[in-house]
């Protein structure tokens, strides 16, 4: 398997969510879908452009404590959530109900992480590559899907309803909130292991349950 291959791995969940989404929702528009994609990789671009130059500070270099509290707070948490939130502002919603407009931020949140994936891998690459190639990728790759893609899932989704929420003038913003401080606590979290990695996992669950509620709260006032 090419390298190539190996990093298409990334995109299966938003691959199959898309082909799911089309399936199911009958009022899904493919065109949405596909707009969300891009607007995915739009996303990635200046994102990726402060992780290079910004991260590369002195401030984020470190690796203090209080250095990797600022940097999973500050940037993972409340400008990387307010970018994703400003590109799904370009999702168009007046034509489209709850459950098709969820489905297109849901999708925006597995492609932008599918394309994180991709960008870590190669910034990773001759490191990757000094300790064992292909079936590191394959490990990482997987790993990410489970973890990395899944909170960025569940924050656009939060960061999602805010906007459904606002654009119907109903102004409750802890959504948003809740994508900024879950995403910055599961990278803080990441970047140690052993017993405080595990407490990454459990800002997984509590951003997939804010979700869920938020999703029924925002659908009963429908």
């Amino acid at each position: 398997m090419n390298l190539y291959a190996l990093l298409g791995i990334s995109f299966i969940p938003a691959a199959v969510f898309f082909a799911l989404s089309v399936l199911l929702n009958k009022e899904l528009k493919i065109r949405y879908c596909l707009w969300s994609c891009l607007l995915a990789l739009l996303t990635v671009i200046p994102t990726s452009f402060i992780q290079l130059y910004v991260l590369s500070l002195p401030v984020f270099n470190s690796f203090t404590f209080a250095s990797v509290m600022v940097t999973a707070i500050l940037f993972n948490g409340l400008i990387e959530e307010s970018m994703k939130m400003l590109f799904m502002c370009l999702i168009p919603q007046k034509k489209q109900v709850l459950s098709t407009f969820f489905c297109c931020v849901v999708l925006y949140g597995l492609t932008v992480g599918g394309f994180e994936s991709v960008v870590y891998i190669i910034r990773k690459f001759q490191e990757i590559q000094l300790q064992g190639g292909r079936e590191i990728v394959l490990r990482l790759l997987i790993d990410r899907i489970f973890t990395a893609q899944t909170i960025h899932l569940f924050c656009a989704a939060l960061s999602g309803l805010y906007l459904w929420n606002f654009r119907n003038h109903k102004k409750n913003i802890m959504p948003f909130v809740f994508a900024v401080l879950l995403h910055g606590i599961y990278n803080f979290f990441a970047s140690f292991t052993g017993v405080f990695h595990a407490l990454a996992i459990v800002a997984i669950l509590l951003a997939a349950v804010e979700t869920r509620i938020f999703y029924e709260n925002t659908k009963k006032g429908e």
